[in-house]
């Protein structure tokens, strides 16, 4: 497993075939890099803001140093986005530091190494029951591309059947994960290594923000382009369906049609 930022700098470096971090990589196409999502899962980031004890507002995050991923990866991104409409200027008036992966940053944020995180699931869980407390949620502020699948253009145009063969791959697993509760909490148990009750909550609270068919329509794929024609201070934004390929996903739906989960 990889980092956002160290996932992307593989793909475009061809030591990945394929990265799960489709909003990171609709941040590198912004940026004219030769890459494609070909699979969308989420429409909606799963990232909160959890802070110490005593910052209880996004507005109390003035001055204060907070924790993300990757400088320039999804999400320092999306908190730029989210604490801009919740008043702040972000690039003025909040530390932002690179700390690594969502563990790493939750240690951080319990060491007091910094004031604030940007958290996924199961991270969020783990602050909480922590004490810590959740400032923002950052997908009631920005509805952005989050996860899904990308791949380089290289690829697409040299090894079609390849790029086929793990999207249809990959729909099967979002299909049975939307439709298999039980057997999905099983395995959220064992790669995140939590307990049944957080799986479970993790399972319930992310079920909403999933695709049901790993595709966008023109609305979503528009506002995407626009948002990252925004973050990266664009004079033109590019064309809408610039930062897709979704003609696999799309296939995959076909192939699978008789399909079911089991």
């Amino acid at each position: 497993l990889a980092s956002p930022g160290v996932g992307i700098n593989g793909l475009v470096a061809g030591n990945f075939h394929f990265s799960a971090s489709a909003g990171s990589a609709s941040t590198a196409i912004a940026r004219n890099l030769p890459l494609k999502v070909v699979l969308v899962n989420t429409f909606k980031p799963a990232f909160w803001i959890y802070a110490r004890e005593n910052i209880k507002s996004p507005l109390q995050l003035k001055g204060k140093k907070l924790a993300v991923s990757s400088l320039g990866g999804l999400s320092h991104t999306l908190a730029r986005l989210a604490l801009k409409k919740a008043g702040l200027d972000p690039d003025r008036e909040v530390v932002m530091i690179a700390a690594g992966t969502t563990d790493i940053r939750l240690a951080a944020l319990k060491s007091t190494a910094v004031d604030a995180a940007v958290l996924n699931a199961p991270g969020k869980f783990k602050a909480k029951k922590a004490g810590l407390n959740e400032v923002l949620f950052i997908g009631e502020r920005v509805d952005a591309l989050s996860g899904g699948v990308a791949t380089t253009s290289e690829l697409i145009q040299t090894r079609p059947d390849t790029v086929q063969r793990f999207v249809t791959g990959a729909l099967k697993g979002l299909k049975y994960f939307l439709s298999n509760r039980a057997g999905s909490v099983l395995f959220m148990m064992k790669y995140m290594k939590v307990d049944t009750e957080m799986a479970e909550e993790v399972y319930e609270m992310s079920i909403p923000m999933f695709t049901e068919a790993g595709t966008a329509g023109d609305d979503f794929m528009r506002n995407e382009v626009q948002l990252q024609a925004g973050v990266l201070g664009l004079k033109e934004v590019p064309p809408f369906d610039r930062p897709f390929d979704l003609t696999f996903a799309r296939r995959a739906n076909q192939l699978l049609r008789s399909w079911k989960p089991q």
